[in-house]
């Protein structure tokens, strides 16, 4: 491995290590480096979290290009031959000639792009609407010249350029599904989209039903719709819901306690969703009743670890400083809130009962802390009162201070 690579792999493992702001800004500075390199390499062991983070991204020509195929692309040692896949490698590639293509146009697309980013939905459909068509009509029959540099071999194009263009031509119906899709995506938009790209068969199919499945909340009514549009499109859906299945749960060890209760309620949604699917029958039932178990223990694990660290551990420093501010007891208790917000979304996977019990036993440790001598100017019982009240409520506090007096 070259000085290089080695530094690219550190970078990459240090950028899936980040919490969630540190890797939002980590992304944020790789996307404004004016040359990219190797930076789709960085991010590359971080994309999992990226799905999940969703940052918003600057719009460019490739990146606005390229949108239609998000559920397509892979990094090149992901690549197989045959596959609804797009290896990252052939991105500048593909991008050139359609760029030439259009000379003009494409300065001037590139100029509606900047200062937005792919949050901005409608601006998005309306130069995607211009760009896409077009886009699918400008990709030569042949490999363009700079196809050596992306480590394929020329009977590779064939098979790539193929499943670009139908994507790219019907890549405002796709775009439309996907900006909707935390809106399930409504059954209409999904359904045009599908049936738009369906005619040009699996592969293409396949790489539309990618696209959208990461981004649904209703993933399974998402794959019951895909399944029922033709005969052949159900083994496709199947496919894509085994997939999911298959997907790494959510580091929840690695987010925020707000990000890690957002993530949970998501993929709670997201399972649940699934249990009514009709395709998840038999063994696709047992592997998502062990996904919701995993992600019933990880959010368990989140919790206890959030408990020790962010309100046990500075409570017990604040107990013993001769002097508390008020900005103190206010972290703390927006700590509490934050953990008590993850709770009660990891209640929806399962393991109430663990979550009553690491409860108690927080709110008895507050009672002993309580029960300690007073301190005028450092944390007071009311103080302690509070965080027991928005852990367990306010009969317990109430209680807890009655023993005090």
């Amino acid at each position: 491995m070259t000085r290089l690579a080695r530094e690219v792999n550190w970078l990459g493992q240090a950028a899936a290590r980040a919490d969630d702001q540190a890797l939002v800004r980590v992304v944020q500075m790789l996307d404004a480096l004016p040359d990219r390199g190797a930076v789709d390499q960085v991010l590359a062991q971080a994309r999992q979290r990226l799905r999940a983070l969703r940052p918003a991204r600057p719009l460019g020509f490739t990146r606005l290009l390229f949108l239609p195929l998000n559920g397509a692309l892979v990094p090149s040692t992901r690549w197989k031959r045959g596959e609804a896949l797009v290896p990252r490698s052939a991105i500048a590639a593909l991008t050139e000639p359609v760029q030439q293509q259009l000379g003009a146009s494409a300065t001037e697309l590139l100029a509606a792009c900047e200062g937005h980013t792919t949050a901005d939905h409608a601006l998005v459909a309306r130069i995607g609407a211009e760009l896409w068509p077009r886009a699918a009509l400008a990709l030569p029959a042949t490999p363009p010249p700079g196809w050596a540099q992306t480590g394929l071999t020329l009977a590779d194009y064939p098979g790539i350029a193929e499943l670009c263009r139908p994507l790219w031509q019907h890549g405002l119906a796709l775009w439309q599904a996907m900006a909707a899709a935390p809106e399930g995506p409504p059954p209409h938009l999904a359904r045009a989209a599908l049936v738009a790209v369906q005619p040009a068969g699996p592969r293409a199919f396949t790489a539309a039903l990618a696209a959208l499945m990461p981004l649904a909340t209703q993933p399974g009514q998402l794959a019951t719709l895909a399944a029922g549009l033709e005969p052949q499109c159900r083994a496709v859906a199947i496919q894509a819901v085994e997939q999911m299945l298959d997907e790494p749960m959510p580091a929840l060890d690695l987010l925020d306690l707000g990000g890690a209760t957002a993530a949970t309620l998501a993929l709670c949604a997201r399972l649940d969703d699934l249990a009514q699917c009709s395709l998840v029958q038999g063994e696709r039932q047992h592997r998502l009743a062990a996904l919701r178990r995993a992600a019933d223990e990880a959010c368990r694990e989140r919790f206890m670890a959030a408990a020790e660290a962010q309100v046990m551990l500075p409570l017990g420093k604040l107990r013993l400083a001769p002097q508390v501010a008020d900005a103190d007891v206010v972290a703390l208790e927006a700590a509490a809130r934050a953990l008590h917000g993850l709770q009660a979304a990891g209640r929806k996977l399962g393991g109430g009962g663990a979550y009553d019990k690491a409860l108690l036993t927080l709110s008895e440790a507050m009672a002993g802390l309580v029960a300690g001598p007073a301190n005028p100017a450092g944390l007071r019982p009311i103080d302690l009162a509070r965080l027991v009240e928005i852990l367990r409520g306010p009969d317990v506090a109430a209680a807890l201070l009655a023993e005090r007096t």
